[in-house]
This record gives C-alpha cells, structure tokens and sequence, in this order.
C-alpha cells in the first residue's frame, strides 16, 4: 500500500510501515525503495530508522526458537501474534536466501571441482608418463649395454690402432726434428736476406729523401714562377681593363661625334631644302618675268617692221616708179607676211644646286 504524502518530516513509523509493505510485497527493504515508498526524506534519515526496523525483526519474526515460526503454519503464526501475510512473505525471502546461499555454494564449490579434475587429470598424465618413461629407460638400458659392449671392441681395434699411432708418432718426432734443422738454416738464410733488404731500405729511403728535397726545390721554384705569372697577368688584366675602358670612352664620344654630325648633317639638309625652294621660287618667277620681257620685244619688233613698210611704201610712192612700187608693195607685203621670229630668249635648264645630290641619297 502507498504511504499518503505529506509536509511533515519522516518519522520512524513511516519507515516501518514502509519496509513492512516492501517484505510484504516479497521485496528487500532498501534505503532508496523506502524513500520511494514514502515519496520524501533523505538517505541520512531513512538509514538509522531502517537499521531500526532490520533490529526489532528478529524478535517480532519469532527468530529465537531458531526459525520453527517460519516453518509452522497459520495457527503457530496467529499464536506469535504475526500476520499470515508477512509470514508468508519471510517465508518467501527464506527460500529466496536458501537458493542464493545453496548457488553461491556452488559457485565457490564449482572451481575446487575443477580443480580436482585438473589435478586427478595431471596425476593420470603423470603415471602415464612414468609408464613411458620406464619403457624407455628400459629400452635405452638395453641399448646402452648393446653400445657398451661396442665400445669394449672398439677399444681393442683402438689399442691396436694406439700403437701404430705411436710408432708414426716417432717417425714424425724424427721428421719434424729433421724440419726443424731446416727449419734454423732457412731462418738464418731469411736474417741474412732480411739485413741486406734493411740495407738497401736505407739506402732507397736516403735517395728517396734527396729526391723529396729536389722535389721541394723544384715546386718552390715552380710556385714562384706560378706567382709571378700570376702577377702578370694581373697587370696584363688591368692594362687590358685600363685599355678596354678608353675604348669605350673613345667608342662614346665617337658615337656623341657622330649624333652630332649627323643632327648637323640633319639640319643643313633641311638648309639646303629650303634654299632649293627659295630657288626654284626665284627661278619660276625669273622665268615669268623673261616670258614678258620677250613678248614685249616681240610686240615692239612687229611694231618696227610695220613702221618700216610704210615707209618703204610711201618712199616707193614719192619716187615715182610703179613697177619698183609694185615690187616693193610686194617685197613689203612680203616681209609683213614672214613669220615674226621670236625674241624671247630659250629658257635656261635649271643648275643643280650644291648637296642635291646628297639630299638624294639621304
């Protein structure tokens, strides 16, 4: 049953009620399901007044007759005064606590089980291997006296052979003493080859030490000659530099000589075109004024030739003759009728004037 909410603080009976209504509903009283339960209070409340109720279970239960309450029926529960419902309710939190107990049991039961099987299995594995290992123990007993007995032939053949290894022995005692004198007379010989080498090592490394210094002598003198070829061809270098840089000097006022003929080469040919035009004005009027003069000369001839026949005709009149008046009627009319010849001088060809011919080439 819901327990009513109100603004008042937790008590104990709240929680008790609570907690009887959580076992009785087959569940295990906690702090939160109580305050759930309740609907308020907080843990450090509802803690010491449940810690109460788990104290006085016990002796409301009936605990100290060793659980016969739980086990008796409904008349032993009324006679302890209990309710059937909370009985009924421990009973079944009894057999939940006997079924957790009885499977953690077996949970700690369950390793030491296989614990025991593991160790029986090692121990079956273990005899078995000792079974096998006693076999061949066995059979290797077997091959080792097989091999013992081997070895006592083989130790016979060796013995055998021991002797005859020892008398080659003194043959080669015999034969490495024989090397060994050899051996002296060729270590004398080498010391001996050894000291002329050493000798004649001197005597190279003497000469190689005089051709070292000639060497260093020559080198010095080459170095030297090196130097002053070097310093040769510096001065040579910076007579060139010296030489290349008045030339360009050269080259540039050659080049400002030569812009400034050729602006005044510009300039007197504009002159010189001017001048042309200037002359071919003056000639084009000089013209004009000998085409009048000769028309006038002409006009002033034909006035003199006319002049002249009338007086040639009137003289011929005054002298009586007709037939000299007749021919020289004729000769004048004769003379009137020629062609005037025209005075007016041939126009003179036009002379070039001076940088014509340059101007056309430019």
């Amino acid at each position: 049953m819901e327990i009513s909410r109100a603004t008042r603080s937790v008590q104990k009976e709240d929680v008790w009620l609570a907690a009887d209504a959580l076992l009785l509903e087959g569940k295990r009283p906690t702090i939160e399901r109580v305050r759930q339960k309740i609907g308020r209070g907080s843990p450090n409340t509802v803690s010491p007044m449940l810690e109460a109720w788990f104290a006085t279970l016990g002796p409301r239960l009936g605990a100290g007759v060793g659980g016969n309450a739980l086990a008796g029926d409904a008349n032993s529960a009324a006679g302890n005064g209990l309710p059937p419902l909370l009985v009924q309710a421990l009973q079944q939190v009894w057999e939940q606590v006997q079924a957790q107990a009885a499977q953690a049991a077996d949970a700690l039961l369950e390793p030491v089980r296989e614990d025991l099987q593991t160790q029986q299995q090692a121990l079956e594995d273990a005899q078995q291997a000792l079974e096998q290992e006693r076999a061949l123990m066995a059979q290797q007993r077997a091959t080792t006296e097989q091999a013992l007995a081997v070895a006592h032939a083989q130790i016979k053949m060796q013995s055998g052979r021991l002797a005859d290894l020892e008398q080659a022995g003194r043959q080669k005692d015999q034969f490495a003493a024989t090397q060994q004198q050899r051996l002296q007379a060729l270590e004398q010989e080498l010391f001996a080859n050894r000291k002329a080498r050493d000798e004649a090592d001197l005597a190279h490394a003497e000469q190689l030490r005089e051709l070292q210094h000639s060497a260093q002598l020559q080198q010095h003198r080459v170095l030297q000659d090196l130097d002053r070829a070097r310093q040769d061809t510096k001065q040579a270098m910076a007579a060139q530099r010296a030489e290349q840089e008045k030339l360009a000097k050269l080259e540039a006022q050659w080049q400002q000589d030569k812009q400034a003929l050729q602006d005044q080469r510009e300039q007197q040919t504009v002159q010189l075109q001017q001048a042309q035009t200037e002359a071919q004005q003056l000639l084009h009027r000089l013209q004009t004024a000998e085409a009048a003069h000769a028309q006038a000369l002409a006009l002033q001839a034909h006035r003199h030739e006319s002049e002249l026949a009338q007086c040639k005709l009137e003289w011929a009149q005054s002298a009586g003759r007709g037939g000299d008046a007749v021919a020289a009627a004729d000769t004048a009319a004769g003379s009137s009728r020629r062609p005037m010849r025209s005075t007016q001088p041939a126009a003179r060809p036009l002379r070039k004037l001076p940088g014509s011919r340059l101007r056309g080439k430019n």
